[in-house]
């Protein structure tokens, strides 16, 4: 790209759009939100610092007034409640919003309802802008379950599916899905906590697309949230969504002003072997939209190429997507990294080409689309992206088993089961297994059941269950067809509500039948019997249960059961006199093929705070559920690398590179590409090569060099100029690339006009392109062993006028193909002819226009260029 858009492409680096865009947050002064608002400030700031946008930060209200919104992209509404302003700092709020900047409005943000001060005016706009909701109280702070309803939009695009996270949990009169332009983002899932008032249909982060940029997030009460790195990352991307100057709904990450892709994933179960993993993503990744190019299970490391079709239209147009991805391996860990993302249209524009999909995407921030197809490119990139990662993820992240959850979703144990519920989603993720769950037993039958390696009968009772799932459940456990864990109320045997005790779970379960409970509850200690037996291992001699009913039954189950572990009666706090001596709590029934075990305890959700009473639950399931552990072949090692030769004390030829890294990222690519490869090729071919991005070096000191090479700059002061020219004139060599022969009216450099064939920078293609070129001199010692004609990589190409082959001095070895034209996507060059690599007799010094981004040293064909007329400067000036 030519220097006068240079200044113009670093701004667009700078942040999103064509500037650092700013982001103003008010927070509330409520006195029960203040530690999540003096979390808040360091958070924003840091966040600003990383994301490069300008942020202020106040709890000053009187800063929402239309002159000072009018510097900000984003509002962000920290907890400050609608009725908190004033009905002029309500109305440029309003106006701010309504004219499409970005609102983002978090936790009590949502506190509409004409409850608030009633005797001020009501803010309707505000109960509008949330969908025509009106809030209601809310329970206690406790956990719950995140449900993430749209993983392609760009805020929730990298939540996991389901996340536990603390919150009061807002409740409204109705859901905010009744509104048609509400859209959903994430919602709470009710079984999961403790409700107010239970709203079954519970949105909690929703848009409401009538406002271009609006994002609500209900969760946010507590500075605990911030140090969730899923929840940081969240509030993060609705910021950049609320500040992206293009048409909602279309949003690419960027991770150094590059679209790039990178993710975490973890298979769950720390006990899986790197190189069972790594064999997974082998075969996971051998598929149409992907190639491996290496594998190296010594480290862990696979790369390779990435090929999506994106369909932009339904007439059939489409673009092919190409991308550059990594994946790292630690044990069972694995990260996902894309970058290099090049787009080719089909069926739409001049050319069919690859480029950057970088320049298409920062003119479309712009609002200066280059098709009307380009929206649904990005997004339709976004989500196949976001799929094809998930894809893979699904493939290797195969459940080690599937386990059935029995539990009552009512009556006394229901808070119980709910932590519980809780507690295993977190352990289902933490070990690898997926989890059903049902809350009666009509659907239960030997085909529902052979899909289960495990039941867990969490507080269902053994009464009251249909004929063909008791026929079902007797053969699963008798057959040993899988495992079972059964807590508390699985021993409720007797008759009751009308239904018969169930003979075969009576004989199952030791032959017992219950007698009596404590009903106020009781503290007591819990004291093993088999400290051998799997389901407890790592748990301490005896452990105290803090509050149970501990139920009593007409017979001790041990002569028919093996005993694990018995609470000790005479620790009862307080003490009772319901007791029945010997008193089981655990145990397991040998006397079936099936892996079984009972564990009393489970009546209290204060159970799930208690580490032993975890580590007890998850052995049970590991034991039970018998998962073998994964036989993975023994890590190759990687073969050693040929030792470098030693360097050589007298150099053919000494090399001078200048390049700056202030300039174009393309160039700065370009110029990193160039200095990897010509230090490889002073090794092979013994020349010296230095380097300097300081261009006060160019001066008396580059007469010990032979040639110098600029590589993505040119001298800019008197004194370097001048410097230069004595150096040429004296008989020193030149190799140039790209931008170093760009010289317009503004160059004032007469000198190297001159020299550089009186060409003048006329036009360019853009974007970048690969291109045809036609070899004009052959018995060149610079072309010598290219072809005639050959396919260059992908680069910015430059047009002249004057052309220097009007120049008698000029001697073109390189042109541009007239097949390559119309040549270009969005800037094009129609026609005309173009040299793109020729010398001046009348010096040593050879330039070449290639030298535009990452791509140009990609082509062995090309690098004969490089290579070659990097040889005939130097040989010639050997001293």
């Amino acid at each position: 790209m030519k220097p006068t858009a240079i200044l113009l492409l670093v701004l667009i680096h700078a942040g999103v759009g064509a500037q650092s865009f700013r982001v103003l947050v008010v927070a509330s002064r409520a006195s029960d939100h203040q530690r999540m608002i003096a979390a808040a400030r360091p958070f924003f700031e840091k966040m600003a610092t990383e994301e490069s946008f300008q942020l202020d930060f106040t709890d000053d209200t009187s800063q929402i007034n239309p002159a000072n919104l009018a510097r900000y992209q984003v509002f962000v509404m920290l907890h400050l409640a609608p009725f908190d302003m004033s009905y002029a700092q309500q109305d440029a709020l309003r106006q701010f919003v309504e004219e499409g900047k970005g609102w983002v409005g978090i936790h009590a943000a949502g506190l509409t309802g004409r409850q608030f001060h009633p005797n001020d005016k009501y803010w309707q706009w505000a109960e509008d802008l949330m969908g025509n909701v009106i809030y209601s109280p809310h329970p206690a702070y406790q956990h719950a379950t995140l449900v993430v309803e749209d993983h392609s939009h760009p805020v929730t695009r990298h939540l996991p599916a389901r996340l536990d996270i603390p919150d009061e949990w807002y409740e409204w009169d109705k859901s905010a899905r009744s509104n048609p332009d509400i859209h959903v983002l994430a919602s709470v899932d009710e079984s999961t906590y403790h409700q107010n008032k239970p709203m079954g249909d519970h949105p909690v982060i929703w848009t409401n697309q009538r406002f271009r940029r609006m994002i609500y997030i209900s969760p946010g009460h507590d500075p605990e949230l911030l140090h969730d790195p899923l929840y940081a990352g969240m509030l993060r991307d609705a910021v950049r969504w609320a500040a992206s100057s293009g048409p909602a709904g279309a949003s690419l990450p960027l991770t150094d002003h590059r679209v790039g892709y990178e993710r975490q994933f973890s298979l769950g179960s720390p006990g899986t072997p790197g190189a069972e993993l790594f064999l997974r993503l082998k075969r996971a990744l051998n598929q149409p939209r992907f190639s491996i190019t290496n594998a190296d299970p010594a480290t862990g490391t696979l790369t390779g190429k990435g090929m999506l079709d994106i369909p932009t239209n339904d007439s059939g147009h489409h673009y092919q997507i190409s991308f550059d991805w990594h994946i790292s391996v630690t044990g069972s860990h694995y990260s996902f990294h894309s970058d290099h993302y090049y787009e080719r249209p089909f069926g739409i524009g001049t050319t069919s080409e690859f480029s950057k999909i970088e320049y298409r995407w920062w003119d479309f921030r712009q609002g200066h689309p280059w098709h009307r197809e380009d929206q649904r490119l990005f997004t339709g990139l976004d989500s196949a992206m976001t799929r094809a990662m998930d894809d893979i993820y699904k493939e290797v992240n195969l459940p080690r088993f599937r386990a059935l959850v029995l539990y009552e979703n009512g009556g006394w144990h229901v808070k119980y089961s709910w932590r519980a519920r809780n507690w295993l989603e977190r352990q289902a993720v933490d070990s690898n297994f997926a989890i059903d769950y049902l809350t009666h037993t009509d659907s239960i039958n030997d085909e529902l059941l052979s899909r289960y390696r495990l039941i867990i009968q969490l507080d269902y009772v053994p009464y009251g269950w249909k004929p063909a799932a008791e026929a079902a459940f007797k053969k699963y456990i008798e057959e040993g067809r899988g495992g079972w864990v059964g807590f508390h109320h699985a021993t409720l045997l007797g008759e009751f509500d009308h239904f018969p005790m169930w003979p075969w779970f009576h004989d199952f379960m030791g032959g017992i039948r219950w007698k009596d409970y404590i009903a106020r509850f009781a503290k007591a200690t819990v004291r093993l019997e088999d400290h051998r037996h799997p389901v407890l291992h790592g748990i301490p001699d005896s452990f105290v249960v803090r509050k149970e009913e501990w139920y009593t039954y007409d017979r001790s189950p041990r002569p028919n059961v093996h005993v694990l572990a018995s609470v000790d009666e005479s620790t009862y706090s307080p003490d009772t006199t319901v007791k029945m001596g010997d008193h089981p709590v655990i145990w397991t029934n040998e006397k079936v093929r099936a892996r079984n075990v009972y564990i009393f305890m489970g009546h209290d959700p204060i159970l799930l705070d208690d580490t032993v009473y975890k580590h007890l639950f998850a052995n049970s399931i590991s034991w039970a559920a018998e998962t073998p552990a994964y036989s993975a072949p023994a890590l190759i090692p990687a073969t050693a690398g040929a030792a470098s030769p030693a360097a050589r004390l007298h150099p053919r030829y000494r090399v001078l590179a200048f390049y700056s890294n202030t300039v174009e990222t393309d160039h700065v690519d370009f110029a990193r590409d160039a200095i990897r490869y010509y230090a490889g090729l002073a090794a092979r071919k013994n020349f010296a090569f230095d380097t300097t991005s300081n261009w006060e070096n160019c001066n008396d000191a580059m007469k010990k060099y032979q040639v110098v090479l600029w590589l993505n700059d040119f001298p800019h002061t008197e004194t370097q100029r001048t410097a230069f020219q004595t150096y040429m004139e004296q008989g020193g060599a030149w190799l140039g690339f790209h931008v170093a022969g760009y010289n317009d009216r503004t160059t004032h450099w007469p000198w190297f006009v001159h020299f550089f064939g009186d060409a003048v920078f006329y036009n360019n293609s853009w974007p970048p392109l690969p291109a045809k070129l036609i070899v004009d001199d052959n018995k060149h010692p610079a072309t010598r062993r290219l072809p005639v004609k050959y396919i260059a990589p992908i680069n910015e190409w430059y047009g002249w006028k004057p052309n220097p082959r009007s120049n008698k001095d000029i001697k073109v070895l390189i042109t541009l193909d007239p097949a390559n034209y119309p040549l270009g996507k969005k800037d094009i060059i129609p026609g005309g002819d173009i040299p793109v690599a020729w010398t001046n007799t009348r010096y040593k010094m050879l330039y070449v226009n290639m030298g535009h981004g990452d791509q140009n040293l990609s082509s062995p064909v090309q690098n004969r260029l490089f290579e070659d007329g990097l040889e005939w400067l130097g040989v010639s000036r050997q001293k």
